[in-house]
């Protein structure tokens, strides 16, 4: 239950700082992605700075609330990352808002908001049957056609 009250008022901050910054206008995004404003992408650039070494010095210690070790083991990029970083660009450009401050934007009485949201919950909800999906045609491709194996061809 502590753990929730931390995420809750860490939720809060975020959400003070997102429109503090601006980031709950879709005016902020729509001159970012007509390259009007290098703000956003300055602040994002800064995020990655900062978590990019802020991971480095945590790494190989153990979390302040939970007290399980802080540790990651770096993958490849697959294609499904390239898939879902374009859907995410497309979604970020029709709707002129990031998912990150959608419940800042909620909080601000922004009705665009309630359609990312909505795209949101779709996207989780849809993931997992998704997944399943492509495991299960992956496994059909790899399964021999009308149950005739490698040797019995030749």
């Amino acid at each position: 239950m502590q753990l929730r009250v931390y995420a809750l008022a860490l939720g809060i901050v975020t959400g003070f700082v997102f429109a503090w910054a601006r980031l709950t206008d879709p005016e902020t995004f729509r001159r970012m992605l007509s390259l009007d404003s290098p703000r956003v992408y300055l602040l994002m650039g800064a995020a990655v700075a900062v978590a990019f070494v802020g991971a480095r010095l945590v790494r190989g210690r153990r979390a302040l609330l939970t007290g399980e070790p802080i540790d990651w083991r770096p993958g490849r990029p697959m294609r499904s990352h390239v898939v879902g970083s374009v859907l995410f660009g497309i979604g970020w450009g029709i709707t002129d808002a990031c998912p990150g401050p959608t419940a800042a934007q909620l909080g601000a009485g922004r009705t665009l908001a309630l359609a990312v949201a909505g795209g949101i919950v779709a996207g989780v909800w849809l993931q997992p049957a998704l997944a399943r999906a492509k495991e299960h045609l992956g496994r059909r491709a790899e399964a021999p056609l009308g149950g005739v194996q490698g040797a019995d061809v030749l």
